[in-house]
């Protein structure tokens, strides 16, 4: 076996080490696949346990609490939708040019 006398000083163009040039990779498909593995991570999160009741209530009040909260949410939605068409109608029936505002009073009328 020949070994040279001097080291050679021109640098290997890619080392086999860090790079491999033989196989084909595809950083799309591994980016994809990173990124489902990391939702379904985040949906595991979130799933673990959802089920489990806050301390210092029982299962029923929990329940209690969803449903009135539902309840009221629709009540809400309802009450809006028919508080804007009554002060619509308000708006327009209780207009008088004679009217107007005073700090004191609510409405005074002037007949003159």
């Amino acid at each position: 076996m020949h070994l040279p006398l001097f080291p050679e000083l021109k640098p290997k163009v890619v080392d086999p080490l860090w790079f491999k040039v033989s196989g084909s990779a595809s950083d799309e498909a591994e980016l994809t696949q990173m990124e489902q593995q990391h939702q379904a991570w985040l949906n595991g999160i979130c799933q673990k346990d959802c089920d489990l009741t806050p301390i210092g209530k029982t299962a029923i009040e929990t329940n209690e609490e969803e449903e009135e909260d539902e309840e009221e949410e629709d009540d809400n939605e309802e009450e809006e939708d028919s508080s804007h068409e009554e002060d619509e109608d308000e708006e327009v029936d209780s207009y008088h040019p004679a009217m107007r505002f005073d700090n004191n009073s609510d409405v005074s009328v002037d007949y003159a």
